[in-house]
């Protein structure tokens, strides 16, 4: 491309961005014209406050707030509706998997950290044929098909020769990725071991082997990306004698350190069959990539193969020793759907409605207002907050009115055991003096000497907050705790019933609507098959009523954590051949299933013999990853509950647990006989942990979350582990 040619596209493609750009307003325009039609007021203002969040999204964009200098990384993502990248995508930022594939595809944001660098990646999921402006815009580009689809296998030579009609890819890191998630007995692998070997010898390029549904190489697929794009740009820059390009150093001005991603080892795996003719690659490598531009060929030629660096039969879990690249809470999901005109970036003309009296969908405050908050941290700033005070005793501050209508990025202060008070007031009958008046703060302090400082506008205005919080103060001690304690487990409930993936209907037959629960287990299940359950003994399953029995916050915790289809997904893993009853089915063949699943524990996935069942449990509870630990549990000795980390590390599991805040899974510790007394090597308990951990916390609710964990330690402290609340799988 000519230097002529190249500034024609440049400007041709700048006014297509403006034309974009500015063609989003007039929508919205619109949007508040058919607003004003609606007769429902109600539902009219919850819409133009929908509408608000979203002008004010595109606003703060990041082209328009992010410094020059902070570094992107683009990532293309290519494949067809069925090449299961969606699922790729959603685990990566998620942790969970999701079946249904988004066939528009869709853009997110995530940061990651290489070589120590924290970098900004654009993650685009391509919903069509890759275009101009998709290969021109892509640092790198994942080549994603499904081992069961020849069609999609297919379509990966001809979307990629596409893009080698648009530029040069021989200088694009690339990545082939063939996702196994739907591969079972009765859904053979289609697409050979070699053809996919051959295409990355071809390409020059690695090749993995995924499987979203166990989270097998999807971190090291995304890691190995964004390395070899900074490895790519680095490259760039040393061939350019240390000079870059403008458009690099505008998207990638961090420094780079070069650093090769190691193979996948074989030593942190989970083992989890799949079908005879499935040979697994996890990862394959080419040699030394030659100056020369690549056109891949479609076909079945087989000359060409390259030996895997490591290859079993079998899905696999692999531990991240190179840095796990974390999901953030924030981080969008697949199911959102991505519209072309769906944001504005000039304020309305017509004048905004007032936001309301309350947050969408939530309580009427019985305050509510901006102050100024003086920050906890070492600068002491003071910054506005829209502020909240609730009746039922919290008082909450976000950032800004927008972030409290979206409940998020919010505190609470539990106004139960809290005092308020005015620096420097004077005794009640004396005249304060015209310095004290200068300041109209007021401070809020806790049983645990923790003080959140607040200022108001003027006198009355701080004068009125005291008087509402202190009212709010006398009526929380007013309230018994158990009241509150009952409100707050009925919602827990609430959520165990409806809220959690799989409950509707029971665990073991799928009779809607289950009523009964085993506490170990964490599922849900009819009152047919909680008989049986009993009759396994409690050693076995703890059965319990959702209505009936009274339920311990760590119990709750576990229910909330686990369901009926994270537990299915490792109870019934491969079923070989046996048919699952129904809810019509005879109790004869209900028990019968009940037993090979949790007396024989049939269906279970195998456990890869050479790596400890304690060792496994531990790196299970340091990635957060329930299904693999349940799985560990289901497998595990009172001998591998109690592991140390190694001999210089005297942490045990409930160790980690405790670290990490993790109530649901210290509770299951717990159950299969950890022993809390346990010292580490620094002669800490599991009990200290959770106190520095606790220190850290500055949000009441996680706060109670750690009391409550304290309470679980401390029960199993003082009276060991009760023969009647011992449970094992």
């Amino acid at each position: 491309m000519t230097t002529g040619q190249s500034g024609h596209d440049y400007a041709l493609a700048i006014r297509q961005e403006i034309q974009r750009f500015e063609s989003v307003h007039p929508s919205i325009y619109a949007i508040y014209d058919l607003i004003d039609l609606i007769s429902d007021t109600h539902i009219a203002k919850q819409i133009r406050e929908h509408v608000v969040a979203i002008e004010d999204s595109f606003v703060n964009s990041h082209e328009w707030t992010l410094a020059r200098d902070v570094p992107e990384l683009h990532l293309g993502i290519i494949g067809s509706s069925d090449s299961g990248k969606s699922a790729l995508v959603h685990r990566y930022l998620t942790g969970s998997f999701m079946h249904e594939e988004s066939p528009e595809g869709g853009r997110f944001k995530k940061e990651v950290f290489v070589n120590d660098q924290s970098y900004l990646l654009l993650i685009r999921d391509e919903g069509s044929v890759p275009e101009l402006q998709f290969s021109s815009w892509i640092d790198a580009v994942l080549l994603v098909f499904s081992l069961e689809s020849e069609d999609s296998f297919s379509r990966i030579y001809s979307y990629y020769n596409r893009m080698c009609s648009f530029r040069n890819m021989i200088d694009v890191p690339k990545v082939l990725v063939g996702v196994q998630d739907s591969i079972n007995d009765t859904n053979p692998r289609i697409i050979k071991d070699m053809r996919p070997r051959k295409l990355a010898s071809e390409l020059k390029c690695p090749y993995y082997e995924t499987c979203a549904v166990y989270g097998l190489n999807v971190e090291r697929v995304f890691q190995d990306v964004c390395q070899r794009i900074i490895e790519n740009i680095s490259s760039k820059h040393f061939r350019c004698n240390g000079q870059s390009s403008g458009e690099d150093d505008k998207k990638h001005s961090a420094p780079v350190i070069t650093k090769h991603v190691q193979p996948p080892t074989k030593d942190m795996d989970i083992v989890c069959p799949i079908p005879k003719d499935s040979v697994s690659s996890n990862y394959h490598s080419p040699g030394t990539e030659k100056d020369d531009e690549t056109t891949i060929r479609s076909g079945n030629d087989s000359s060409s193969h390259v030996d895997p660096v490591t290859t079993n039969d079998s899905f696999q879990y692999i531990q991240n020793q190179h840095g796990e690249l974390r999901t953030s809470i924030l981080t969008p999901t697949t199911i959102r759907k991505f519209r072309r005109k769906s944001n504005i970036f000039t304020p309305s003309k017509k004048e905004k409605y007032n936001m309301g009296e309350m947050g969408v969908g939530r309580e009427i405050p019985a305050k509510q207002g901006y102050l100024f908050k003086r920050s906890s941290k070492s600068l002491k700033e003071w910054k506005k907050k829209y502020v909240t005070l609730l009746e039922d005793g919290r008082l909450t501050y976000h950032s800004s009115l927008h972030d409290y209508m979206n409940d998020s990025n919010g505190k609470e202060i539990l106004l139960q055991y809290v005092t308020v008070k005015v620096p420097g007031k004077t005794p009640k009958g004396s005249k304060a003096t015209v310095a004290q008046e200068d300041s109209f703060e007021f401070s809020i302090i806790s049983l645990e000497n923790k003080t959140w400082h607040f200022e108001a506008n003027n006198a009355d205005d701080r004068d009125s907050w005291i008087l509402a919080i202190e009212q709010q103060i006398l009526s929380s001690l007013q309230n018994s705790d158990t009241d509150k304690k009952n409100e707050t487990d009925a919602f827990k409930m609430h959520c165990i019933k409806y809220k959690i993936s799989g409950n509707d209907a029971c665990v073991d037959c799928g009779a809607p609507n289950p009523d009964w629960a085993s506490l170990n287990m964490g599922v849900l299940m009819c009152i047919e098959c909680s008989g049986i359950h009993r009759n396994l003994g409690s050693h076995i399953s703890k059965v319990r009523s959702l209505d009936l029995d009274d339920w311990s916050s760590g119990q709750l915790s576990v229910m909330l954590a686990l369901g009926n289809d994270i537990a299915n997904s490792v109870w019934e893993y491969c079923l070989n051949g046996k048919q699952k009853p129904n809810s019509e089915s005879p109790r004869e063949d209900k028990e019968q299933w009940i037993r090979w699943k949790y007396e024989e524990k049939a269906f279970l996935p195998p456990i890869n013999p050479n790596i400890s069942l304690g060792k496994l449990l531990i790196d299970s509870i340091c990635r957060g990853d329930t299904r693999a630990f349940t799985l560990c549990l289901a497998r595990c000795t009172c001998e591998d509950i109690n592991i140390s980390v190694s001999a210089e590390d005297l942490r045990t599991p409930l160790h980690l647990a405790c670290a990490t805040g993790n109530l649901a899974m210290a509770q299951l510790l717990i159950w299969q006989k950890a022993n809390p007394h346990s010292l580490d090597h620094e002669g800490r308990t599991c009990m200290s942990y959770v106190q520095a951990l606790e220190r850290t916390i500055d949000n009441s609710s996680d706060s109670m979350e750690m009391q409550k964990l304290l309470e679980v330690l401390e029960q199993a402290s003082i009276s060991g582990v009760d023969d009647s609340e011992t449970v094992q799988y």
